[in-house]
């Protein structure tokens, strides 16, 4: 079955996708069965795999070129692994090929303002500096992760505007511009 039709519905609407990844739904990640029920592995290897599988297939597929309105949010996966993956997936399109034809590479889609991440506190500033310093300060959005155990709410917005690395610019970005830029809303 074709997702065109996903797609095209979403960019008509000027909708962005949102991806959030899953721990015991398929399409599984790999390695799914060798977890031994651990739920400890299952998370920590399922949400990050499962968005950079998802996040490949959809810049290396051609979609964003298709539906050129067409935004991404990938969600509650963390994003130390972004720069990484973004520089491997342009290596990958020049080395190997074998994608549809694009008019930009991955990591150029990200700097377009296409594809949105979101941040959390238990990130911490570090992690959150590097992503930037590698991506930019247009990719990645404030999220409380409220109302999941894990969440730091409300102490969450504070732990962040605590980081010496934000300075009004990119407070103003990450906790508004960014996802405004990606889910439209005014």
């Amino acid at each position: 079955m074709s997702s065109e039709p996903i797609w095209q519905a979403a960019e008509d609407h000027d909708l962005a996708i949102a991806h959030h990844s899953f721990a015991w739904n398929p399409p599984d990640f790999p390695g799914y069965r060798d977890m031994w029920d651990n739920v400890y592995l299952a998370r920590l290897c399922s949400h990050p795999w499962g968005a950079m599988r998802f996040m490949a297939g959809f810049l290396a597929g051609g979609v964003p070129d298709r539906h050129p309105g067409l935004r991404l949010a990938v969600l509650e996966c963390s994003v130390g692994w972004l720069p990484f993956w973004l520089r491997r997936m342009d290596e990958q399109v020049s080395y190997v090929g074998r994608t549809a034809p694009l008019k930009l590479p991955p990591g150029e889609q990200f700097q377009a303002g296409r594809v949105s991440c979101n941040v959390e506190a238990h990130e911490h500033e570090p992690m959150f500096q590097m992503v930037t310093e590698a991506l930019g300060d247009g990719v990645l959005m404030y999220a409380s992760d409220y109302p999941r155990y894990e969440s730091w709410f409300p102490d969450s917005v504070d732990k962040i505007m605590d980081w010496s690395s934000i300075t009004p610019e990119r407070r103003q970005k990450l906790f508004w511009d960014n996802a405004n830029r990606c889910f439209k809303q005014n």
